[in-house]
C-alpha cells in the first residue's frame, strides 16, 4: 500500500465530508428558522406616529413656526446636543428653546427646497441658519475678530470699500485653517457692526459661497445667511427677503 497518495486522498476524503455535513446543518437550521416564524404569532402592525408638518419653537423669547419642508436639518432644542445618546427626548414644540434651526429656500422666491437640491453644488438659494444670541453686536465684532485674527493688522488697515457689493473688503488669512487666504467683508454704522461675511475661495469662481451673519431687528437672533459669491451683491435685498420671511413665522397667538 502506497501511505505517501493514500494520505491526501484520505484527508480529501474527510474534508469533502464535512464539507457536505456543515451545508445539511445550515440547511436544517435555515429550515427550522422559516418554520418558526411560519408558526409563530404575526407580526403586530407598528403604528406609525404622524410627523407634525410643522416646526416650532422659541429664540430668545420669542415664537417661530416653520413648515417643515424648510427644515433642511433637524432642530436642535435646548438640552442634550444631537451627538449626544437620549438628544431625542429633549423637549420640542412652542413651549421649548431652540439652539439652532438651519432652513433652505429659493430665492427670491423663498419656496421650500428638497434636502437633495439644498445639499447640491448647483443650489442657487438661500441656506438660513437662526439662533440664540446674547452677546449683541460685540459678539458680531468679536466674530470678525477671530476670523482675521491670523491676518497682520497692517493687512487689516489696507481696507477698501468695495462699491459693488457696499462692505468693507480685506483678503485676509482664515483664522479656521491653515494660512489660506480668504475674503471678508463687513459693514460698520455708528461705531457699531452690523454685517459681517466670510467669502471661501475656491476653483468654482462666483460659485464659491459666502456666510453673511448678522442680527435680527428688534431681537436677539444671530442669522447666518450662506449664498453664492456670485450674489453677495443682492444682499441687502436678500436680507430684507429673509427678515420678512422670519417675521411672518413669528406666533403670536395659541401657542401650544
Amino acid at each position: 500500500m502506497n501511505y505517501k497518495k493514500s494520505g491526501p486522498v484520505l484527508l480529501h476524503g474527510v474534508w469533502g465530508a464535512l464539507r457536505i455535513f456543515s451545508g445539511v446543518i445550515v440547511v436544517l437550521l435555515g429550515s427550522y428558522f422559516v418554520f418558526a416564524v411560519v408558526i409563530s404569532k404575526p407580526w403586530e402592525t407598528v403604528e406609525r406616529v404622524p410627523i407634525d408638518p410643522k416646526v416650532c419653537g422659541r429664540l430668545s423669547g420669542v415664537v417661530y413656526e416653520f413648515l417643515r419642508g424648510y427644515v433642511v436639518y433637524w432642530p436642535e432644542y435646548e438640552g442634550k446636543s444631537s451627538w449626544e445618546v437620549g438628544f431625542i427626548e429633549n423637549k420640542k414644540g412652542c413651549n421649548a428653546n431652540f439652539v439652532s434651526l438651519y432652513m433652505a429656500m429659493s430665492l427670491p422666491e423663498l419656496n421650500a427646497v428638497s434636502f437633495h437640491e439644498a445639499t447640491s453644488l448647483d443650489f442657487t438659494g438661500a441656506k438660513v441658519g437662526i439662533e440664540p444670541w446674547s452677546h449683541g453686536e460685540v459678539g458680531l465684532r468679536r466674530k470678525l475678530d477671530n476670523y482675521l485674527k491670523n491676518t497682520p493688522e497692517n493687512i487689516i488697515a489696507q481696507k477698501v470699500y468695495d462699491k459693488n457689493i457696499g462692505m468693507n473688503f480685506v483678503e485676509g488669512v482664515d483664522g479656521y485653517s491653515r494660512g489660506g487666504k480668504q475674503d471678508f467683508f463687513w459693514v460698520e454704522e455708528d461705531g457699531h457692526m452690523r454685517y459681517v461675511a466670510y467669502c471661501v475661495k475656491g476653483y468654482w469662481g462666483q460659485d464659491s459661497f459666502c456666510e453673511l451673519k448678522y442680527l435680527l431687528p428688534e431681537a436677539d437672533v444671530l442669522v447666518s445667511l450662506k449664498i453664492l459669491r456670485g450674489r453677495l451683491s443682492e444682499w441687502r435685498n436678500i436680507v430684507a427677503l429673509v427678515n420678512g420671511f422670519l417675521l411672518s413665522a413669528e406666533k403670536k397667538e395659541g401657542i401650544k
